[in-house]
């Protein structure tokens, strides 16, 4: 039973917005292409799991939580609940022939292309999980056996080297290895298993990985203003009234400008004022930006003068 569904990354729509934004021949549009494009191979990998979880009938009752995010920055990509073991799974989606080392602790790629890659290592990442969650378990009183393991999420990935002791997976088998896992006595009772899946929901602790333009340290002056059209994506709109039209497509729409707000508080800081909302969309005057920004639901923080709104961290 999933108890938990997983969220599409908010950073893959940043780093959407990001480009969106950046001219053509910016220096870092590279790097935030490479970004974007390994956090939809990530979803891609931790998706395809999720597709093969879904035929998993054990004789035993279970419980699934993907994308975890818990206190302390400890992210796991799927969890699995069973009556003796709780299951910690990262998934892998990286291209090419992978190597985790040891001494030091790693993973390193040699890509289709020839390059060679490293990454940090997530069997140390897991190890890491894995004692934070049997602490955790250990604070509740809960008598269940921590497991992790890397999950490589498809064949064409070659696993060259794996250190002794560690548990990498194909994505394949992990049905298999999670019912070799349950040939053990029953640690708690299905009530138990679901009073654990409603505590960790209750702490979910969601990462927040804006703004995006000061960890690349791109300047505010290289970043795009404007009302960007929903059809033609690249085109910009202008204000009429209370309405923004295109002129490439010559669509009309009343909230186009939600989205472009939306991408301000991904790119540039968590708050805007009236002044920076009319920069920022291209509206006439400060009057038009505060309407705007009252429809958006924003908290209000400071006097009439200093006043800036702030977006609300989703729970």
């Amino acid at each position: 039973m999933i108890i938990k569904y997983r969220d599409k990354p908010a950073k893959i729509a940043g780093y959407e917005a990001l480009l969106k934004r950046l001219p053509a021949h910016h220096a870092k549009r590279g790097l935030i292409q490479e970004k974007l494009n390994g956090a939809r191979a990530g979803l891609g990998g931790e998706e395809r799991l999720d597709q093969l979880l879904e035929s998993f009938d054990p004789p035993y009752p279970y419980l699934v939580l993907q994308g975890v995010e818990l206190p302390g920055k400890c992210q796991i990509d799927l969890m699995v609940i069973t009556p003796s073991w709780l299951v910690l799974l990262e998934v892998k989606n990286i291209a090419g022939r992978l190597r985790f080392t040891e001494n030091p602790s790693a993973l390193h790629q040699l890509t289709p292309a020839g390059e060679m890659k490293g990454y940090k290592s997530p069997i140390i990442q897991m190890e890491t999980a894995e004692m934070k969650i049997t602490k955790l378990l250990k604070q509740l009183n809960c008598p269940l056996r921590v497991q992790s393991a890397i999950v490589i999420a498809y064949p064409s990935q070659i696993v060259e080297s794996v250190p002794a002791g560690a548990k990498v997976w194909s994505a394949d088998e992990v049905l298999i290895q999670l019912e070799r896992l349950q040939m053990t006595n029953s640690s708690i009772s299905a009530s138990q298993m679901t009073a654990l899946g409603d505590h960790l929901l209750s702490i979910q602790d969601h990462y927040n990985p804006f703004p995006l333009a000061p960890k690349f340290d791109i300047l505010p002056s290289e970043i795009e203003n404007g009302v960007f059209c929903p059809r033609c994506r690249l085109k910009k709109m202008d204000r009429l009234l209370r309405i923004w039209e295109c002129k490439s497509c010559f669509i009309l729409s009343g909230e186009a400008h939600f989205e472009a707000l939306e991408e301000w508080f991904m790119i540039h800081k968590s708050t805007i004022t009236t002044t920076e909302c009319k920069e920022f969309l291209g509206l006439p005057d400060r009057d038009a930006a505060k309407r705007l920004l009252k429809r958006m639901g924003l908290e209000e923080r400071g006097g009439r003068r200093h006043r800036q709104y702030v977006k609300r961290m989703e729970k």
